[in-house]
């Protein structure tokens, strides 16, 4: 059983690098219920659940959560280039 945030972050990377996306999107989710305050964190998984909305041409759900990312880190500069690649 994963226990830790990192070991779940960990898992969901290794599912999005096996290109298995949609399951990695929906770790990426439970890694963002773990821990609701930690905006740090969470601003890196919305970004990395954002890049693999956008391979799979999600753009809209990408963005939103590219904004949701940038609300908790506004000094996140690879969720601004992210964000402008997906526009």
């Amino acid at each position: 059983m994963i226990r830790t945030s990192e070991q779940l972050k960990d898992a969901a990377g290794e599912l999005f690098k096996a290109n298995k996306i949609e399951e990695a999107i929906k770790k990426f989710d439970e890694c963002l219920a773990l821990d609701p305050l930690n905006l740090t964190y969470n601003a890196t998984i919305l970004l990395n659940k954002a890049i693999a909305l956008n391979k799979l041409s999600k753009n809209e759900e990408a963005l939103t959560c590219l904004n949701r990312c940038l609300k908790m880190n506004p000094d996140y500069a690879k969720a601004y280039v992210k964000r402008g690649e997906v526009h």
